[in-house]
């Protein structure tokens, strides 16, 4: 467990909610910006500062340049 949280695996995946990120109100920043309504999702006080539809999901990806997380041949 301590290696977890030391990132020996290579990467991180943060998302808003979790303790890494945890006011959901950015998700609002992070929809502007990306325009999101162009696909319809929305986020906003009346969704609790969740997307709608609730399938949507973004994250902060910090990728390591020696991560290998996927091997394709």
């Amino acid at each position: 467990m301590a290696g977890l949280f030391r990132q020996q695996y290579r990467g991180g995946r943060y998302s808003w909610g979790y303790p890494a990120c945890p006011d959901l109100e950015d998700n609002a920043t992070v929809a502007e910006l990306l325009g999101a309504d162009r696909i319809d999702v929305v986020v906003g006080e009346e969704t609790a500062w969740q997307y709608e539809p609730e399938q949507t999901t973004s994250a902060l990806i910090c990728h390591h340049p020696e991560a290998k997380y996927f091997i394709a041949r």
